[in-house]
């Protein structure tokens, strides 16, 4: 027997876990997707390598013929018109995966009846409706500073978090809050309490 599962939209700021976030749920058997996957797999896709050879040139393809992720990110940040054109050629396929994904889903009785979708711009990319709950992550800024040093991901950092509401609007919209500023054992812990908490709903 299957049902139909809770929708989680989960979303956070750069650096508070995200990924690891979901990965905890994936371990608990919960069906997951991560927006930045649906990107990658986007970007293979022969119609959107063209459109962004169209827009961006050549340069945005890499010597193995398929696009160069961080030469398109390069090509998109500083440039605010070129992000707009990127995001507005994205996010409509984004959200058909979405509804592809969400549409296939059923759970089942003996597995955790909810599901997790991820998406460092869910708010911003007007997705929240499509959720039973948005659950944000968080994590100290100075956690957060010191995970994106150790994989290097402090460049541009201002110009990522452009894109994103500020942390007051983002924890006034979410339904709920995962705090993860710890170790990877209690970001499991909290993630299981979630389960626990919201699995029979």
């Amino acid at each position: 027997m299957s049902r139909r599962p809770l929708l989680i939209g989960l979303t956070g700021a750069i650096g508070v876990g995200k990924s690891s976030a979901l990965t905890a749920f994936a371990l608990r058997g919960c069906p997951v997707l991560s927006a930045d996957e649906v990107v990658h797999g986007l970007y293979l896709q022969p119609a959107v390598r063209e459109q962004l050879v169209a827009e961006f040139g050549p340069s945005v393809i890499g010597a193995d013929a398929t696009v160069d992720r961080s030469a398109v990110a390069r090509r998109c940040f500083g440039d605010a018109d070129a992000l707009t054109w990127l995001e507005q050629v994205l996010h409509p396929l984004v959200a058909a995966q979405l509804e592809v994904w969400l549409a296939g889903l059923t759970v089942d009785l003996q597995a955790p009846g909810l599901c997790v979708y991820e998406s460092p711009l869910l708010f911003e990319a007007g997705q929240a409706d499509r959720f039973d709950r948005v659950l944000v992550v968080t994590a100290p800024e100075a956690v957060r500073q010191r995970r994106l040093a150790e994989r290097g991901g402090l460049e541009r950092l201002a110009e990522r978090e452009g894109r994103q509401w500020d942390s007051t609007r983002r924890l006034a919209a979410a339904d709920d809050i995962l705090d993860n500023a710890g170790t990877p054992e209690q970001l499991q812990e909290a993630v299981d309490a979630y389960i626990a908490r919201y699995a029979g709903s």
